[in-house]
């Protein structure tokens, strides 16, 4: 006889606008073993998530929503959390394992997506796009010629000519500095975890993270959030800056000190930003950034396609159904919980 389940997604994403789980449904068929009831509950406190354990044997959701101890600590029905998505700063991975809870996600997830929208934004700050488009449409043509010089706001130097400082050389990092090798820049990279001859071999020059922020004319931000790198980019480190720096933050928003950025901005005209994550989501309506033709704001969208979206829905899904009939997921974020459970390694 099946084993039956109960698997509740939380995530608005896609419990609310896809609550019919034809996605789901198509992907249960395979596995006879089991009967499992799909829910919608969309919500992202503590004390939903909660609720919502209280009759889930797994649970599906965003990363928006935190694994905290007192949550583990009060679902003891649930086998799994499967995340969409990559991060996991939010989600204390030793309460689950504690509790006998497999967190698991998807971390192949979008990686050329962001990595496009990274240097679709260095570009943009580059060839000054927004700008030119902007005082296009105000009538700068028409005021002043066709002289491009007379109408950019700015300098505008080739990529060719410049240094791009890249922050992390993780999967995307990687993908981004491939991507910049076509343009032909000076490339540093800082990321004490990666062998400098790795780097090298990527075609970019090992370096400190000081002289990363002190030599470049771009810096890209492509590492996780942890304790050592909230707040990496704040006032020590814009003071080190060019004040013709142009950054572009498309990894975590606390990355940056947003008030030392402002500050930076404001005192540096010259200097710019294409940030598509910010430190509090969505960025207020007051925040100083709105109103500084010196940036460029995106929705926290550079993790999305078509594609990304549906292989982050499909594969997080099959992850929760693996622990649920006893396999081990593709990936474990806490691995310490198989001193506590039994998994069987996934069938060939």
């Amino acid at each position: 006889m099946p084993q039956r389940f109960t698997v509740i997604v939380t995530s608005d994403r896609y419990a609310a606008e896809n609550n019919d789980f034809s996605v789901e449904r198509a992907l249960l068929e395979p596995f006879t073993d089991i009967e499992v009831e799909l829910l919608a509950a969309p919500g992202t406190t503590e004390e939903h998530v909660v609720e919502m354990g209280q009759r889930a044997d797994a649970l599906v959701f965003s990363t928006g929503n935190p694994v905290t101890r007192s949550m583990c600590e009060q679902i003891p029905r649930v086998k799994v959390i499967a995340r969409y998505g990559v991060g996991l700063d939010n989600a204390d991975l030793d309460a689950a394992a504690d509790n006998g809870i497999v967190v698991t996600h998807y971390p192949q997830y979008c990686t050329n997506e962001v990595a496009d929208h990274a240097l679709s934004l260095l570009l943009t700050l580059n060839r000054r796009i927004v700008e030119l488009n902007e005082d296009l449409h105000s009538g700068a043509w028409s005021a002043r010629q066709r002289a491009t010089a007379k109408i950019l706001r700015g300098p505008l130097h080739g990529l060719h000519a410049s240094t791009v400082g890249v922050v992390g050389m993780g999967r995307i990092g990687r993908e981004v500095v491939g991507r910049l090798r076509g343009f032909h820049p000076r490339i540093l990279v800082f990321d004490p975890l990666v062998d400098p001859e790795a780097i090298r071999a990527e075609g970019a020059e090992p370096v400190s993270f000081e002289q990363l922020v002190s030599e470049s004319d771009y810096i890209t931000l492509h590492c996780p959030l942890m304790p050592e790198t909230r707040g990496l980019l704040g006032p020590d480190a814009f003071a080190q800056m060019k004040p013709t720096v142009s950054i572009v933050n498309t990894c975590r928003g606390p990355v940056i000190n947003e008030s030392a950025l402002i500050e930076f901005l404001q005192a540096n005209p010259g200097a710019r930003a294409g940030i598509d994550v910010m430190e509090r989501e969505p960025l207020d309506p007051s925040s100083e950034l709105w109103n500084m033709p010196n940036v460029i704001v995106t929705p926290h969208s550079a993790y999305y396609s078509i594609e990304s979206a549906d292989i982050v829905r499909r594969e997080t899904f099959l992850s929760a159904l693996a622990v649920l009939r006893g396999y081990q997921p593709p990936v474990v974020a806490n691995p310490r919980v198989l001193e506590k459970i039994s998994l069987q390694p996934q069938p060939a």
